[in-house]
This record gives structure tokens, sequence and C-alpha cells, in this order.
């Protein structure tokens, strides 16, 4: 490795390409590999005769790292938050008024009277709850605190919708209350959906001068460069790998995080285009009972030609779950519910049952947060100027906030070390 090598990124996804947008801004040579035929990865939005769909429900949170780091990387996304009027709660096959505000809590049939109390409280005291001091703890533990069971089930609702994730009994408490304190700022689905960030982060990198191909393919990364499978190899002052556990195990050779981590968290997805919607005041479902989510994104986002309606669905796996057509048949009988008749207006149907929605679950046994990697991994001496960001590293943000703000500490980390190997190269050379 020298330091008039670029710095070599792993990885074109959304903390592949956010790290590449800040090493070239800072104004150092990037190249960004990417095995896929184009950028993007799980950011990827397909569209089918001007239907636009993202791999499953996705939302930017309006506090959250990534729009912080859009904004300071200057790339422009648009979008709506999503609507409160047509929010229902499912519990034992009946559809309840979803408690979000004053109105709607007051007149929902989903608590009684006392349980309205307890669920105002929680909302109002929320903000100002110690997450940290949650953080070894389980999501369980802390519901077992609440005074109503009714209550509890519609906060653990409202935990599996934030998180994704459906573990009560290991999640951390810490990292799920951040995440609904987060969630009190909205969030907002995409027009064009997530291939724009995808797009628009590319565009800063380029425009900076990275160097971002496509269809190469990274067989290892060892002490003299990236080597790709065509048997060429890229020199590098120093390498961040942006991809999952098993992706930087498999390159690096000696790493053991996808064994030694937590399991990945998953849904099964089902995501449906239509002509138009039959009932276009039901556009959103939390399931309480049962963990499903129902939303018409095209509701608040520009995702669907005039008339049109993009619908993500899904069901919040557990870490032990492998989704098959019973779940797509659960899912599929949400939506009946939801939108009786959509199935004469169906333009497109995808089924995806077991797809990451994040690789590593932030449990209570490894302190939420706390117990993800650092993105240096000067742990292992070959590897010292290797780095890696993803959803699963750093000890910021969660999901896709956790990609982009473990990409800026990545970059941030290269950028340090190149320079400060530059800067003692050029003191021998004196």
């Amino acid at each position: 490795m020298t330091s008039s090598s670029p710095i070599v990124v792993v990885g074109g996804g959304i903390s592949g390409l956010v790290a590449a947008a800040t090493i070239a801004r800072a104004g150092e040579p990037v190249v960004v590999l990417e095995k896929a035929s184009s950028t993007g990865g799980r950011a990827a939005t397909r569209n089918r005769d001007g239907f636009r769909f993202n791999l499953g429900p996705h939302a930017l949170y309006r506090g959250g790292e990534l729009r912080k780091t859009l904004e300071d990387l200057g790339v422009d996304v648009r979008g709506n938050v999503p609507g409160a009027n047509g929010a229902f709660a499912m519990d034992k096959g009946s559809a309840h008024t979803l408690p979000v505000g004053f109105a709607s809590l007051v007149t929902t049939g989903l608590l009684t009277l006392h349980g309205k109390f307890v669920f105002a409280r929680l909302l109002q005291t929320l903000p100002s709850v110690d997450a940290d001091a949650w953080n070894d703890r389980t999501v369980a533990e802390w519901l077992a605190t609440i005074a109503d069971s009714r209550a509890a089930g519609v906060i653990e609702m409202l935990t599996r919708v934030t998180t994704f994730t459906n573990d009560p009994g290991r999640q951390s408490a810490g990292a799920a209350i951040r995440q609904l304190q987060l969630s009190l700022q909205n969030v907002l689905y995409l027009d064009g959906g997530w291939q724009t960030i995808a797009d628009g982060l590319a565009h800063v990198a380029l425009t900076a001068g990275a160097d971002i191909r496509s269809a190469a393919h990274v067989a290892a990364v060892q002490p003299d460069g990236v080597h790709i499978a065509d048997g060429s190899i890229v020199r590098a002052s120093a390498v961040i790998i942006a991809a999952g556990p098993q992706d930087v195990d498999a390159l690096t050779g000696v790493t053991r995080f996808a064994s030694e981590l937590p399991p990945p968290v998953r849904h099964a997805a089902l995501d449906i285009a239509l002509k138009s919607l039959p009932n276009p005041k039901r556009t959103v479902a939390f399931g309480v009972d049962r963990p499903l989510y129902f939303s018409v994104h095209s509701a608040a986002a520009k995702l669907a030609p005039a008339g049109g309606a993009v619908i993500h669905a899904s069901k919040y796996l557990r870490p032990e779950e492998s989704a098959g057509g019973d779940a797509e048949r659960e899912i599929e009988a949400l939506v009946d519910l939801m939108q009786p008749g959509w199935r004469d207006r169906i333009v497109f149907k995808q089924f995806v049952p077991n797809l990451t929605v994040t690789h590593s679950e932030l449990v209570a046994a490894r302190g939420g947060v706390k117990g993800r990697p650092p993105v240096a991994l000067d742990a292992f001496p070959a590897l010292d100027h290797v780095f890696i960001a993803g959803d699963w590293v750093g000890p910021r943000g969660q999901l896709s906030d956790a990609a982009a703000a473990s990409a800026v500490d990545a970059a941030h980390a290269a950028l340090r070390r190149v320079r400060r190997a530059r800067g003692l190269l050029e003191k021998a050379a004196s």
C-alpha cells in the first residue's frame, strides 16, 4: 500500500456511496468497486410501467443520520410524511383507529379508558426517557413496566414498525426506545423511491472525482491490494468494505463476524402495484396481535402513474423463522381486509420471503448499539488499513441511519490514515 494509491471502497450501496462521496469531496482519490451491474444495493428502486418499487418498505427518518448526511453532502431528496388519516391498528381481525394523536386516541376502540391514559402518558414522557439506561435490558422487560397490557401491546407494535424487529425477548430496549424517540420527528416516503438517494450520492461522488466501477467482483482484500475476480489487482492506500458480515469475513479471510454477531433482522415483503385503490380511505395498518404491516406508499410519495397505487405489506420475522407460502397468504389476508377487491386490479406483484433489513439485531446481551463492531479492523495487524461500514457497524443510528453514520466514520478514519502516511513520507523525504 502506498499513499499515492486511491482509497478503495468495496460495495456500491448506501454505505459505499456515502463513503465515496465523503472521501471525494475531501479531495482524495477514491475508487468504488460494485459487483452488481449498477449501484444502489438494497436502496435500488424498480420501475415497472411507471410504478416504482423499493425492495420492501423504506422510510427516511427526518431526524436521522442518513437525512443529515444527505444534507451535508448536498443530496436533495423529495418526499412527504405519510398521513395519519386512514391509519388502523389490526387486532384479532378487527380494524381500530390507530392512536397517533389526541383525537384518534380518544375515539379508538383499541384501548380501554385506563389504557388510553397509560398510552397518553407513555407518549408524553417518551422523549425524556434515558434510552442508554435500557441498553442492557430487553424490550420484554421494558414492556412489563407498562401498567396496562393493551397499551403495552400497542407499544410493542410500534417497536416492530420502527425497528423491523420481532424479538422482544432479546432485542435491546434501549435501541427500541431510541428509535421510537426518533420516530416522533416523523419519516418521509420518497418521490421516485430510494434509488433517488443512491443516484444522488453517486452524482456527488462522480462530480467530486470518484471512479465508480460496476460489475467489479472483489475476491479478496490483501496487503498488496484489492483482488478482483478477473485476476487484476487495484492498489489502495486504504480500503473500506461496505458490505455485510459474511462478505467482510470472506474478503479478509480472518474476521468471524457472521458467526460472532447476533442474527440478521428479516421480514417477508409483498410489493403490489394496482391500477387503482378499491378503498382510498384505508392506507395504513399495523398488526397488534400479529407482526404485520401494510402501507400505501404512493398515497404520500410519487411512486405510481395517475390513479395507480403502490402498496408495501410485510411480516416481521422472528430470528429463527423462515417465511414461505404461509407468510405470503397471511400478508395477503391483511391486504384483503384493507383493500377488498385488490386482486382484480393488480398490475404487478412480487413476494420476497426472507429479506434482510439489517445484518445484525441489536440485542440486550450485547448492550444494543454498544455491541456493534467499530469501523477500524486494526485489531488485525495485516488489516490496519482496512475499515468497515454498514447497518451493523458503529455506535450511531439504526437501519439506514447506521449505514450512513458508519460510512462517514469509516471515510474519516481512512482519510486520517492516508494523510498521516503521506505526512510521514513527506517528512522522511525532506
